[in-house]
């Protein structure tokens, strides 16, 4: 009996001692993922700005904090593992695309000064077109080049319509004073300009788009004609409330901004002729909003076009005296009486 006992009890052994290996083998895996280099897949380029005397583990960690490497202590086994600690150099670094760690390293041992890179500013209120000029002025790409990867990039952003031409990133480039290397193409640019529209664009604002009942590009369109139309920051919330009154009831916006769209050029002064031209972003002849945005709006606009004003406005004149503030009135007889 004893013998049999301590035979089954040998026996029993072996599938313990197997679950043990298995355990072993799977925290090895995971530490070896953990810790291995690997290479990551930016969705839109990343700023990583390394100061002046931040030691290696440091800048490890900021670079983990950015999202650029996948942890601070693989990278920085990394870089012991290849004899760079004292070889990295401060600086200002942008990655985009896929970066391995041996592209970061070398990036890091070459150092970034603000040589390297370049500040361009976005105004508010440009079309596609236009910040396509801005960038090529820039010396980063040409205009051309920014407008066909306007219209062939893949989007990762749902609220962005397909497309088949430059018009359906209209209003979603965010302007913004942007740091850019000067090595840059016009693909990491559309795609840093869309991933800070997506950065601003959040849940928060989502919920209140939602409350109003429309869609993240009808508000960005909404937008876009607060930021052409309204040129002092508190009338914003009042001329998105004239926008919300008039399409309640069916009223046609008539925004001159719509027409100017349409015609492909800023006009001083609309003739009668230009408010009859065929367009679906003409709101003289169409009710509703136009057919999308005709603008990048900052992000003043896009907030008054999310929390318009309670008004009972229904029209707004500019004002005669050169403040490019606006007259409002709640009825076209009152709105007559503003122009006189």
């Amino acid at each position: 009996m004893s013998r049999q006992t301590g035979k089954k009890r040998k026996l029993k052994k072996g599938p313990a001692l197997l679950l043990v290996l298995m355990l072993l083998l799977a925290a090895a895996g995971a530490a070896a993922s953990y810790l291995l280099p690997g290479t990551m897949r930016l969705a839109e380029p990343v700023t990583v700005v390394i100061d002046e005397g931040m030691g290696s583990s440091a800048m490890a960690r900021r670079l983990a904090d950015s999202g650029v490497v996948k942890n601070a202590t693989s990278f920085i086994l990394y870089v012991r593992g290849e004899q760079a600690e004292n070889a990295l150099r401060p600086g200002t670094y942008v990655f985009s695309g896929e970066v391995s760690y041996a592209q970061i390293l070398a990036e890091l041992k070459r150092g970034h000064s603000e040589a390297n890179t370049v500040n361009v500013t976005i105004p508010e209120g440009k079309t596609v077109p236009q910040i396509a000029d801005i960038w090529e002025q820039a010396g980063l790409c040409t205009a051309e080049d920014f407008l066909r990867c306007c219209a062939e990039i893949d989007i990762p952003y749902a609220y962005i319509p397909d497309g088949e031409d430059y018009n359906r990133l209209e209003g979603f480039l965010y302007p913004e004073t942007y740091n850019v290397l000067v090595t840059w193409q016009a693909q990491d640019l559309v795609l840093m300009q869309l991933g800070q529209f997506d950065k601003i664009w959040n849940s928060e604002r989502q919920k209140k788009a939602d409350k109003l009942g429309y869609t993240a590009k009808e508000i960005v369109t909404a937008a876009s004609l607060i930021e052409r139309e309204a040129r002092l920051a508190d009338e914003r919330p009042l001329i998105a409330s004239v926008i919300y009154n008039r399409l309640a009831i069916g009223q046609k916006l008539q925004i001159d901004a719509t027409v100017q769209y349409a015609l492909g050029e800023q006009k001083e002064r609309l003739l009668y002729k230009d408010l009859e031209i065929e367009s679906p972003y003409n709101t003289y002849l169409y009710a509703g909003l136009p057919v999308g945005p005709i603008c990048s709006p900052g992000l003043s606009c896009i907030d008054a076009a999310l929390e318009p004003a309670e008004t009972d406005y229904y029209y707004y004149r500019t004002k005669e005296d050169g403040s490019g503030g606006h007259n409002f009135a709640k009825t076209y007889e009152e709105h007559l009486a503003n122009g006189k």
